[in-house]
């Protein structure tokens, strides 16, 4: 695409070439000039941008979701971790204490993350506290907290004196990004679905928000029978989707097939890293930038899909905090996955490495 200053050169010059003499800026004819050559590149801007957007491969955005829906494709929207919020007393009390629903408590920090009571309860008399379950208000995987972090009560119940959640949320997910349902639009032309195959239970799962990877397993108990191992990212979906997964495959299936959604076994994978910060890096910063990179590399396996520390290493030195690393071998090795197992990162240690010749 020309640009504008191209396009303004390109017109003077022709204009030159025709009349004899070039066209003053200030004059009348300079002037039009500027002015059509902004629009030529306006247009030219437009359909640049329209040719991106008419194939699969480059669109963006809505266009890209609009291509997806040519395949009955949808993009993921996020999904809200869930967990448990116990309200407690220090001293029973003689009558039961409602905690209703929509009972609003908050972690800690300066970016407090919203959760939401699901269900309401009762403390009830002589107890010291109740356990009710509660989600994240928005979704994504800012909602996924540790123990002991939702402390804060923003509509406190009526006699309760403190809350905190005893065990982690879990299945928060973002929302899919271009790249991940580009990914999977290219994915349908590739493995066409004929109702039949594994393309097509595959497809059936993966248009749920939480599922991002599926495993197919046919003939796992024998003829007429598939297996479906759902994974997310770096976890296992929630219950309440396979649920809704296996509810609307029961619909689709074949008749005479039974056919078994359930979550992918998770195996957690240690990692064992010493690494060597870049210039200007502090060790520090080079040891979070690891971790992240770890965790993110982890969370983009998909069921089935093989550990391989080889392209780990290309993910942490593509962080540009790290100026070298090394695997401690004895720990962390490739590791090959079944149908049925989705890898997830386990405790990851990083160490100082002093490198070649410090």
């Amino acid at each position: 695409m020309y640009s504008y200053q191209e396009i303004l050169t390109r017109m003077q010059d022709q204009f030159t070439s025709l009349a004899g003499y070039a066209p003053d800026d200030a004059s009348d004819i300079g002037i039009r000039m500027k002015v059509l050559a902004g629009e030529l590149y306006s247009i030219g801007s437009a359909v640049d941008w329209l040719k991106m957007q008419t194939f699969a491969q480059s669109a963006q955005g809505e266009q890209l979701e609009l291509r997806a829906q040519e395949r009955g494709l949808q993009r993921k929207q996020p999904v809200a971790a869930r967990g448990y919020i116990a309200f407690q007393r220090t001293t029973p009390l003689w009558y039961d204490v409602p905690v209703p629903a929509g009972t609003v408590c908050v972690t800690s920090g300066d970016e407090p993350v919203r959760y939401v009571t699901t269900e309401s309860a009762l403390l009830k008399n002589g107890e010291l506290s109740v356990e009710v379950p509660a989600k994240a208000e928005q979704g994504g995987k800012s909602g996924n907290t540790q123990p002991g972090t939702v402390t804060v009560m923003v509509t406190p119940p009526p006699a309760i004196e403190s809350a905190a959640n005893p065990s982690a949320f879990t299945g928060g997910e973002d929302g899919e990004s271009d790249s991940e349902l580009r990914a999977r639009l290219m994915q349908s032309y590739a493995s066409i679905s004929n109702g039949t195959n594994a393309a097509f239970y595959r497809e059936c799962a993966l248009k749920y928000d939480g599922v991002y990877s599926v495993g197919v397993v046919p003939r796992e108990n024998g003829a007429g029978t598939v297996g479906l191992y759902l994974g997310g990212r770096g976890a296992a979906p929630l219950p309440e989707i396979i649920s809704r997964v296996q509810n609307d495959l029961n619909l689709l299936r074949e008749v005479n097939v039974d056919v078994k959604a359930a979550a992918a076994q998770t195996v957690p994978v240690e990692i064992d890293i010493a690494v060597t910060p870049a210039d200007t890096v502090s060790e520090q910063d080079a040891k979070a930038a690891c971790e992240q990179a770890v965790k993110e590399y982890f969370d983009e396996l998909s069921v089935g899909e093989p550990v391989i520390v080889t392209a780990l290493g290309v993910r942490v030195f593509a962080t540009g905090k790290i100026k070298n690393y090394l695997f401690n071998t004895s720990v962390t090795m490739d590791r090959k996955i079944g149908p049925n197992q989705l890898a997830v990162c386990g405790t990851v240690h990083v160490g100082h490495y002093a490198g070649v010749g410090q």
